[in-house]
């Protein structure tokens, strides 16, 4: 892809913010939009000068939970996916199970997880990974268990093991759906941590919305969010990097 592609590619969400922006700042200015509600964009660009070492401070609480937890989950789901794909037994037993996790609330196991490992980053960094771990498991196997007959009988022929299956062509067929359910859990993974916060520590961006907000604090809650909302931008860049750079090795499927 050209740089100009790239470039005319950005030019609609650059425009899109823009002219939130200009509206937020108008509504704020005629008072359509009351500064109880939402502050003007200047007062929380000012809250980051004025608040920026307490908001750096909270920010790394958020991103070591959010990153921790979603990376502990997306580890444990991958390696999970790939154990059920290589033993059907296995794979009838846990499966039924995980779906049917995925229609329980989450929120209400958080304060059991609290109760039982005690306020702070472990309750949080739990929350999360559970969080994540569903979706790159069910979606890492759905990718695993994709039919491809004609490649399995061609290595079958040539007497390749499983392991050498795996590795040549169904994880690499599966990396479109396991970046796909990468960047879903890296994004709820900042949510969940953000919500987590308000029950489970007294440190992090959710706990300094939650107080923030019960104080009035309003420029200082929305500068909260907009931190909150970076972090979780950033690592979804950084995740659609690593599938960029990957792409060599998703292309051995459709080599095989």
């Amino acid at each position: 892809m050209s740089l100009v592609k790239r470039i005319t590619d950005l030019l609609p969400p650059l425009v899109l913010v823009c002219a939130i922006l200009f509206a937020w700042s108008q509504s704020s200015a005629t008072g359509l939009l009351p500064k109880w509600l939402l502050p003007a964009p200047e007062a929380v660009l000012a809250e980051f000068s004025k608040s920026g070492a307490t908001l750096l401070k909270h920010a790394k609480a958020t991103a070591g939970e959010a990153i921790g937890g979603f990376c502990l989950g997306a580890v444990l789901g991958l390696m999970s996916a790939v154990v059920l794909a290589l033993s059907r037994p296995l794979r009838d037993m846990f499966y039924p199970f995980a779906l049917a996790s995925r229609a329980l609330p989450l929120v209400v196991f958080t304060p059991l997880i609290v109760i039982m490992t005690g306020r702070g980053m472990v309750p949080v960094i739990l929350t999360v990974a559970f969080a994540s771990y569903f979706p790159v498991f069910l979606a890492t196997l759905r990718g695993l268990e994709a039919k491809q007959a004609e490649r399995f009988e061609l290595l079958y022929s040539l007497s390749a093991t499983p392991l050498q299956i795996l590795w040549k062509v169904r994880l690499p067929s599966t990396m479109p759906l396991l970046f796909a359910a990468l960047k879903v859990s890296a994004s709820a993974s900042f949510i969940t941590a953000l919500v987590t916060e308000w029950i489970a520590s007294s440190t992090g961006l959710g706990y300094l919305v939650l107080v923030s907000g019960q104080y009035f604090k309003l420029a200082t809650m929305w500068a909260a969010i907009f931190t909150a909302a970076s972090m979780a931008l950033a690592t979804l860049a950084a995740l659609i990097l690593i599938e960029w750079l990957a792409r060599r090795y998703t292309s051995l499927a459709s080599e095989a």
